[in-house]
């Protein structure tokens, strides 16, 4: 398993192993905004006795965002975690139609978070859902919307990454 992207062959990987580290950078920015945002709230708390109000609905959901966009660089990457007690046994063959089946059913898990969260996202669009307490209300329907698009993002990664492990076996010696 390398920790390091395999290289492009077609403009399609090359554009979405370029989407794919994008949407890790986003989750990089969002992730030090949340780290800002929670110092800034225990400060104000503290000292200040002032804190920011809905911080918890903020991070809240931001977790699942941030974890979210992270997931099709892991793809790309090959960083899932694997166990090696039989993998590494395998020839070239074998490693690659091992790869194969994990990623197409990686691939059918994405389309079912994907499938299964349309309906829900139609509807928070449609009453403009929002989360919180009195206070502060956070808007939901656009991170339910960023789980069904990084499914069908995940879903086409995971695709690629079957083609790949056909196409070019000889990246799993």
């Amino acid at each position: 398993m390398s920790n390091e992207s395999p290289v492009p062959v077609t403009k399609i990987e090359a554009v979405s192993d370029s989407f794919a580290k994008s949407l890790n950078v986003i989750s990089g920015v969002w992730l030090f905004s949340i780290t800002v945002l929670i110092l800034y709230d225990v400060i104000g708390r503290e000292v200040f006795a002032v804190p920011f109000h809905g911080t918890n609905e903020i991070v809240s959901n931001s977790v699942l965002s941030i974890l979210m966009l992270q997931l099709p660089l892991t793809i790309v990457n090959r960083s899932s975690l694997r166990t090696t007690i039989l993998y590494g046994k395998m020839g070239i063959t074998g490693k690659a139609r091992t790869e194969a089946m994990s990623y197409f059913l990686a691939g059918l898990v994405f389309l079912g978070i994907a499938y299964g969260s349309w309906e829900n996202m139609i509807e928070s669009w449609d009453i403009l859902e929002q989360e919180g307490s009195g206070v502060v209300e956070i808007p939901v329907y656009p991170i339910r919307t960023l789980v069904v698009f990084i499914g069908f993002v995940g879903s086409f990664v995971c695709s690629l990454m079957v083609y790949n492990s056909f196409k070019r076996p000889e990246r799993f010696e």
